[in-house]
């Protein structure tokens, strides 16, 4: 916690953890963490029961006395893997000062305290309750290019080091409080605790074959620090920007964040931009069967690698959690997988590169690719992970003989000079159209916005990708006029001579559903479909154009 602004115990970030334990003793850190793995239970000694009965007044050793007849009681607690948060973007803030949960929060004082509620923290907050940040150290226009982002796709760790690196990881002990949830899998955690580091790092582990658990073969506390969790919460991104609150009319960000797409990621093109913008705020908010709702993934196509580089640092600006790589890289012969595997002789879960949190946002450079590019074993499989998690928004977990789907909500881009290799994956393809008046006319809107604006997109964008949402309305003539619309969407996509099908007009209502998020409206109206009708006319047109 924070008095007087100052922290009332010293508390460390998880990146600056050394790789030797012996460094912080018994010393109280807090780390903000992905769950890369989630072994097998553990199973410790956690007290005595019916250690107490009466002792004669004459009795020498009351200790004897009260520990005769006791029994051990057997409790549980929950290992999880941590690690550093993949393509977590520099400018996300780290301190105690965090934002109140937009959405529900899982918070746990461990072992004692049940969860906490945050009265009316499941309420919808639309974008429209974005706010301007008004930070006196920014005097600059909100460029998204000056924004400490990498420029181009990161290269990824090769096989080897991906099995063998550890650095920045902890192994923490979760002691589930009162039945409260614990995180899962891919989960951003904070955690409050203190690192232990005995030779058999307090676990206590019974001698009774019945009660022993799978252990994995993790290295020792001096290379892979244990941490005996005190308190822990899951974070969303958004629950990571500090701010100072200035009111702001929702259609200034928006347009804002229009014009910063139009002229730093696409030299101009209005219509890529806004679909841009809309896959910035898509998430998946519901699943029927093993489809999602809300996602938007999306092919930028007529692409050059500069449009590609842009594309990553203007995403990177945004989005708490956004990174970059190339297609080619997944071909190489030391290529690391994307695909987290289970090794049963370790009991460890490896990690995989697509092991990300959600709200994630993933670009594709596919602008190097050539012809007769030939993948191997691992490529093929990596291709059909980005399948998985651009088309279902889940990532498969390989588990030698059979694969299971875990939940993974990432935003895929991908940027290519022709059509993706990754063959009808995307929800759609947007030919890229530069156009320099264009470009130069949003540029002066940037130039033009007040300081600390930049911080207002970021929020605007966390937000709707942690609670946005717009439904269908309720009345019945605000229905039929929706319905009315679908119908004019639909002539107008046959006359612009495409083949309508019912994937292009749910396609339609995802995009006016995104629109009225970006709009801060709460429900979708008639006019939101028509201008995802204008758009998709738009597209189309391009794309038979091409």
């Amino acid at each position: 916690g924070t008095s007087g602004g100052s922290s009332v115990v010293s508390l460390t970030p998880p990146h600056r953890l050394g790789t030797h334990v012996e460094t912080f003793g018994a010393t109280c850190v807090r780390m903000i963490m992905l769950v890369q793995d989630v072994p097998n239970p553990e199973m410790f000694v956690g007290g005595a029961s019916n250690a107490y009965r009466e002792t004669p007044q004459n009795t020498q050793d009351p200790f004897t006395s009260w520990t005769e007849g006791a029994q051990d009681v057997i409790w549980e607690r929950r290992p999880m893997l941590l690690v550093p948060i993949p393509n977590e973007a520099s400018w996300v803030q780290d301190d105690f000062g965090v934002m109140p949960p937009a959405t529900p929060t899982r918070e746990v004082d461990s072992p004692a305290a049940p969860p906490q509620t945050n009265n009316g923290a499941n309420r919808k907050r639309p974008i429209s309750s974005t706010t301007m940040v008004d930070s006196a150290e920014q005097t600059a226009a909100p460029s998204l290019r000056e924004q400490p982002a990498a420029p181009t796709p990161p290269p990824l760790p090769t096989a080897q080091q991906q099995q063998i690196s550890e650095a920045g990881s902890v192994l923490a002990k979760f002691y589930p409080a009162n039945g409260a949830p614990l995180p899962k899998l891919h989960d951003v955690v904070e955690v409050i605790g203190v690192v232990t580091h005995t030779p058999a790092d307090f676990t206590n582990m019974l001698d009774d074959p019945s009660f022993a658990s799978a252990s994995p073969a993790y290295p020792p506390p001096s290379q892979l620090p244990r941490l005996q969790v005190l308190h822990y919460r899951t974070l969303e991104p958004v629950q990571r920007i500090l701010r100072s609150v200035v009111e702001a009319p929702v259609q200034d960000v928006r347009s804002l964040l229009l014009a910063s797409l139009t002229s730093e990621a696409f030299a101009g093109d209005a219509l890529a931009a806004e679909y841009m913008l809309l896959q910035l705020l898509s998430r998946v908010y519901a699943r029927v069967g093993d489809r999602p709702l809300g996602k938007l993934s999306l092919n930028f196509t007529r692409c050059t690698e500069i449009t590609a580089s842009s594309i990553v640092t203007c995403v990177s600006g945004l989005c708490a959690y956004a990174g970059g790589v190339r297609l080619t890289q997944l071909a190489a012969a030391d290529a690391p997988s994307l695909v987290p595997k289970k090794d049963y002789e370790t009991e460890r879960l490896m990690r995989g590169a697509l092991q990300l949190p959600a709200s994630s946002v993933l670009v594709i450079d596919e602008t190097d690719v050539v012809e007769g590019m030939q993948f191997g074993e691992v490529g093929v499989k990596n291709l059909s992970a980005l399948q998985a998690v651009a088309t279902k928004a889940s990532l498969p977990i390989d588990f030698t003989f059979y694969e299971t789907a875990c939940p993974l909500d990432v935003s895929v881009i991908s940027v290519s000079r022709g059509k993706s290799l990754l063959r009808d994956t995307f929800d759609a393809a947007v030919p890229v159209q530069p156009d320099a008046a264009a470009a130069a006319a949003a540029a002066s809107v940037v130039s033009a916005a007040v300081a600390g604006a930049v911080d207002a997109l970021r929020l605007a964008v966390l937000k709707a990708r942690t609670c946005g949402d717009a439904s269908i309305p309720a009345s019945e003539a605000a229905a039929l006029a929706l319905e009315t619309a679908v119908v004019s969407h639909k002539n107008a996509l046959a006359q612009a001579g495409v083949d309508v099908t019912q994937d292009h007009l749910h396609h339609a209502l995802t995009l006016a559903r995104l629109l009225a998020i970006s709009y801060g409206d709460a429900e979708v109206s008639a006019a939101h479909v028509n201008r995802a009708s204008e758009l998709e006319v738009a597209r189309e047109k391009r794309l038979i154009a091409a």
